[in-house]
């Protein structure tokens, strides 16, 4: 507080905003009216509302606080009431600690003020700064928050069936009911809060972000896996947001210093959708996360994935032996758990009983078994599991290998007549291998048991109603790491942008994968803890597609864009190329295209032998690596593939090496 209790008008002569003409007026007229010093000489025009406040900010040392950018808590409103805040122009902001109210106030020298205020709430007071104007419309938009919102509703929803939205107890199997909160049945936040959530299903976002910003509240989704902006509230918006969704999720309103997890279910346009809520204090507020899992929208057949049809007939071979595991890797957000239901709907048989255990259960599908795992409840993934094999499983899906002993159950569980499916977090399906004997897994048993490894990325796919084809100079698949052997033109396609896809030119997801099969090879690499490089030499060796390799198969195929795949998967790790005799999607390990015959390895025209991107010459034969015949143009996208007549002799091909 002040250092020296001068009163205003003395604080504003030392500082010589006003004369002493200036203030013998304004006692006079404070006197005739009974407003505040300060508001009688800002209206006056003696001072400016700006030079009081920071006036007073110097000299009593508070901080300045902008009512129009903070966000009000409604529980320190509770502790003081309409008529004595707008009698002494006090806003409650918030409760610190357990004792002290933070006060907005335009006059924090006015003693009789703050010792009532203090009386009312029973807390000590703490004020802090602000305008009188933004006070008195703070005060008149928090206490009627209704009136407030409304204003916000008008300029942002135009129809009133898109915010009609219905909670869904679980507690009573799921059935609808018309209301969680009675008392907030028809506020205005609460349609704010449920246009927000319909306005994201509607867009078929998989995360809706509530992110406080200094002066306002940002809403983003994301759709097809990136963020897009949909809406700026106002900052006093914030509050009521985020106490209304955690109403819904059955959080703690009153917490607002720790994280919380809580979920929301609802029904919207008839049919059910799951939302995870997640809370974490930042410096501008709180900011909350939805997860929001579609059941109608993810429940996808195995064909609608994206593979191509000899890794289905693959994947759909393993899927129906009796035991063993599979494993699907890949980061978050890659669509493992949609390929693991996708599977077990493929597999789902009145004879089979189907077991998953989870952390969360993402989707239900009818008539499978489906255990939560529960960290708290000391129902862990190992316990479930051993719980699990004494209820005769035919098929166990594990949501998550993190940890040894899950890992050492589910692999003695796919020896003992069990198929098993579950994830793992690596980059590529060799690596899975590595990781699993990195757990502690001795590799025999790792040999032994595991069938096979899908790893997958999810890329966008092209608008359907603005895709459009385009000459493109093969340089830039080069440029990408994706070595078109060729100065020619290649046909490409790419989303125009249309009102369909919100201009972005993408509409919806495909994945990209590759399947790792555990032959005899590969299985005795395993046994001799060799690296996950030469496995995968070893898969690619048995007809393995990379997942570069899959990526831009589908970019020539006109299903995604480079830009979109090279997002995902770093090309030129993968080492893929484009025959330019066919136009086919090879891997590095290929000297000769298996479609045409044509020569596509980096190699010396004369000797044959392999070369460095850096070498000038040839170090066997002397020949330059510059003066190369000039390669064959690539046909445009969806010609016929030409065929060779004879294929390259056998002597000219260069040897391989030893793995």
């Amino acid at each position: 507080m002040a250092r020296d209790h001068k009163r205003l008008g003395d604080l504003l002569l030392d500082h010589k905003l006003i004369a002493q003409a200036d203030l013998d007026e304004a006692v006079a007229e404070q006197r005739r009216t009974g407003q505040l010093l300060g508001a009688v000489l800002v209206r006056l025009g003696r001072v400016s509302e700006q030079q009081l406040l920071e006036c007073l900010r110097d000299q009593l040392g508070l901080q300045l606080v902008d009512l129009d950018a903070v966000a009000v808590d409604e529980q320190a409103l509770s502790h003081i009431k309409e008529d004595v805040a707008k009698k002494y122009g006090a806003l409650p902001l918030e409760v610190e600690g357990r004792s002290t109210l933070v006060v907005a106030m335009a006059d924090p020298m006015n003693v009789a003020a703050l010792e009532d205020l203090r009386f009312h709430c029973g807390m000590f007071i703490r004020p802090v700064l602000a305008s009188a104007t933004q006070v008195a419309d703070a005060i008149e938009r928090a206490y009627h928050l209704d009136s407030s919102v409304n204003e916000v509703l008008q300029n942002i929803i135009h129809d009133e069936n898109e915010i009609e939205l219905n909670t869904i107890n679980e507690d009573e199997q799921a059935e609808a009911i018309d209301e969680l909160v009675k008392e907030s049945e028809g506020r205005p936040i609460v349609r704010l809060t449920n246009w927000l959530l319909h306005r994201a299903v509607e867009e078929r976002a998989s995360d809706i972000h509530i992110e406080p910003q200094d002066h306002e509240l940002v809403v983003r989704m994301r759709v097809d896996g990136l963020r897009h902006e949909m809406q700026r509230l106002p900052k006093w918006t914030q509050g009521a947001i985020v106490s209304r969704i955690k109403v819904l999720s059955n959080l703690d309103i009153a917490e607002k210093r720790q994280p919380q997890d809580g979920r929301l279910v609802v029904e919207i346009e008839g049919h059910r959708v799951d939302m995870r809520v997640s809370t974490l204090p930042i410096t501008n507020g709180e900011k909350v996360v939805i997860r929001v899992v579609d059941q109608r929208r993810n429940q996808v057949e195995l064909a609608e994935l994206g593979f191509l049809p000899d890794d289905l007939t693959r994947f759909k071979r393993y899927l129906e032996r009796p035991q063993g595991i599979i494993l699907v890797t890949g980061p978050t957000g890659s669509g493992k758990s949609t390929l693991l239901y996708s599977a077990l709907r493929f597999i789902q048989h009145e004879t089979k009983n189907i077991v998953t255990v989870e952390d969360p259960v993402e989707y239900q599908i009818r008539g499978i078994n489906q255990v939560q795992v529960d960290e708290k409840g000391k129902k862990t993934f190992p316990n479930a599991l051993r719980a699990i094999l004494r209820q005769d499983p035919d098929v166990i899906m594990i949501g998550e290998i993190r940890d040894t002993e899950t890992a050492r159950i589910a692999f003695r569980a796919s020896v003992t007549g069990h198929l098993v499916l579950s994830t793992v977090h690596t980059n590529d399906a060799s690596s899975a291998v590595t990781r699993l004997i990195d757990l502690g897994l001795e590799p025999y048993m790792v040999a032994s048991s595991l069938m096979c490894v899908v790893s997958m990325r999810l890329v966008r796919t092209l608008c359907p109603r603005c895709r459009e084809s385009y000459e493109a100079a093969a340089s830039n698949l080069n440029r990408l790491g994706a070595n078109a052997g060729t100065d020619g033109q290649i046909t490409l396609h790419r989303g125009r942008g249309c009102p369909h896809c919100h201009q972005s030119g993408y509409h919806g997801r495909t994945g990209i994968f590759e399947v790792l099969e555990v032959d005899e090879t590969v299985r005795g690499l395993i046994v001799q803890h060799a690296p996950d490089s030469a496995i995968r030499h070893a898969a690619v060796e048995a007809g393995m597609r990379g997942i570069g390799e899959d990526g831009l198969k589908k970019v020539m195929d006109g299903l995604t864009t480079l830009e979109e795949v090279t997002r995902v998967v770093y090309l030129a790790e993968e080492g893929v190329r484009v025959c330019p005799g066919c136009q086919a999607v090879l891997t590095r390990e290929f000297d000769y295209c298996p479609g045409c015959g044509d020569f596509v390895g980096d190699h010396c025209e004369g000797c044959k032998r392999r070369l460095s991107p850096q070498w000038e010459f040839c170090p066997g034969c002397g020949r330059t690596t510059r003066a190369r015949p000039a390669p064959v143009a690539l046909p445009a996208a969806g010609a016929t593939p030409r065929r060779r007549a004879t294929r390259a002799p056998r002597a000219a091909e260069p040897e391989r090496k030893a793995s």
